[in-house]
């Protein structure tokens, strides 16, 4: 009987040590990793003479979140302009809230911005709006953004010429603002070719036309917690657009995991990251 007891207990105690363990990594190794991943995409709409387009897209930040401290912001920039992109967008919540009030930030905007500054691409830099920064102040977020030389997008698309190909960056709103997505700023596209769509919420691929060759996303944050054979919960996403490159509804979406942290401030078995996407034509 006092063996038994003696294995029960010894069972007990190796659980404890083992959930006591997988706390301390999610809450003070993984949040502080930065990686860059890196993907190569088959897309449609996409003209031949812009294969290996280099995007890097990076996404809620939540400065001063768990380990996203102003010098990590600094490392974010220093390891984008390292991967030499063509282009970077930048895909919302770039801000952390203190409880339940939206005015009241862990990290001012204004320091986020100011380390965000000296993002280098080719082709420019692209900034939309996620759901946290209008809980906030759009106005404010937008603002800081742009005094650094970062193009915010708000149902609005940049043309940007590359040789003799144009590509259409469409900035849309956050689909939570209104449920929607608006799509009149398409009709200046002529031939529907070349479409990049930036948004922080990849919800909004299902109001979104076929005519895209992309949309990339954020928002997810890969749910921050992947749990071992079931993977992770889908808290305030569909399902199907949790992470990575997936086809809904014969339309392409690329969700990165993000770098940040909201709610609770750990992260287990999803990284945080940086994407850096080629492009390629599936024609």
């Amino acid at each position: 009987m006092k063996l038994l007891l003696k294995r029960i207990l010894l069972v007990f105690a190796i659980i404890i040590v083992f959930l006591a363990s997988v706390a301390a990594y999610s809450y003070y190794i993984e949040p502080d990793r930065l990686v860059v991943n890196e993907q190569n995409l088959i897309i449609p709409n996409w003209g031949a003479k812009l294969n290996n387009f280099k995007v890097v897209a990076i996404s809620d930040v939540h400065g001063g979140s768990n380990f996203i401290t102003e010098e990590k912001l600094r490392r974010l920039v220093e390891l984008a302009n390292a991967q030499n992109p063509d282009l970077i967008v930048l895909l919302g919540d770039y801000v952390s809230q203190v409880g339940r009030k939206d005015s009241d930030l862990k990290m001012p905007i204004e320091t986020i911005a100011r380390n965000l500054q000296g993002f280098k691409a080719k082709y420019g830099v692209y900034a939309i709006i996620g759901n946290h920064d209008w809980w906030f102040d759009e106005r404010k977020v937008r603002s800081e953004f742009e005094r650094i030389g970062i193009n915010v997008l708000e149902n609005e698309v940049a043309p940007i010429q590359v040789a003799d190909e144009t590509i259409y960056i469409w900035g849309i709103e956050d689909y939570w603002k209104n449920r929607r997505v608006p799509t009149q700023v398409l009709e200046q596209i002529p031939n529907k070719q070349n479409i990049i769509a930036i948004t922080h919420n990849p919800d909004s691929l299902l109001k979104t036309p076929g005519e895209i060759s992309l949309m990339i996303a954020g928002h997810t944050h890969g749910g921050q917690v992947k749990f071992p054979f079931y993977g992770a919960i889908a808290f305030v996403n569909d399902p199907r657009f949790m992470e990575g490159f997936v086809e809904v509804d014969g339309k392409n979406v690329f969700v990165t995991t993000g770098v940040g942290c909201s709610g609770p401030q750990i992260r287990f078995n999803v990284a945080p990251e940086i994407a850096v996407l080629n492009l390629f034509s599936k024609n």
